[in-house]
């Protein structure tokens, strides 16, 4: 993993995010140029069990409730603390590492690919680069810019499990992944095809979403 001091890379996902309408939909966190979008549902933790998670349509089940584009965790739980919450502002490393084994699959350019870490993590990374002035710049964050394989996704940046890159992409700009730092909202934006192996794969809980659904207000 390489830290860049050319931004360049990311100038497509600046321009797209920042001619977004600014609207709390998919279409803000990542850019409206793909096919197919899908959300990726982090596991809750169960405070009474330590390390105990549950899957969003395990709860969905047992709730009777339905799961899709635009359920939010609230409604989903309905004000019980049984389960849990997910991990605030991140994507778990083992969702994120089943994330980039699928999507692999899916850009001509697996070797490189470019992740956007924000600024404000207060990570020793992010602290050692805070002099440096190269950022990435969205209407409403700021981020370092850093390139390795697609498969560096779930150590970046190590060593909190729970915490992941806010944007990464391969090169080809296949496809792309965004997760706000603020509530349980990781989204995709692909080809049809890589949407279909992400929805289908056991090891993730995925939902199918459009760029006009609204996010998740869910927070805490």
């Amino acid at each position: 993993m390489t830290l860049l001091s050319d931004a360049s890379p990311a100038a497509w996902v600046a321009a797209a995010l920042t001619a977004s309408p600014p609207a709390a939909t998919v279409a803000a966190m990542v850019p409206p140029v793909f096919t197919a979008y899908a959300r990726v549902l982090p596991p809750t933790y169960d405070g009474e069990s330590e390390g105990r998670r549950h899957r969003w349509s395990d709860i969905a089940v047992d709730q009777g409730v339905p799961l899709n584009a635009e359920t939010r965790f609230d409604d989903l739980v309905a004000g019980s603390d049984r389960w849990g919450r997910p991990s605030d502002g991140g994507l778990d490393a083992r969702e994120t590492e089943a994330l980039a084994r699928v999507l692999s699959a899916f850009t001509g350019t697996p070797d490189q690919a470019y992740f956007c870490l924000w600024e404000g993590f207060g990570l020793a990374e992010t602290e050692a680069w805070k002099d440096r002035p190269t950022r990435v710049r969205t209407p409403h964050r700021a981020y370092h810019l850093l390139t390795g394989p697609v498969g560096a996704a779930p150590t970046l940046p190590a060593p909190v499990e729970w915490r992941c890159a806010s944007l990464w992409w391969p090169a080809d700009r296949a496809w792309l992944v965004a997760t706000e730092i603020d509530g349980y909202r990781t989204y995709l934006g692909a080809s049809r095809a890589a949407l279909d192996a992400v929805l289908a794969d056991p090891a993730l809980d995925a939902v199918a979403v459009r760029p006009t659904t609204p996010l998740d207000p869910s927070y805490g």
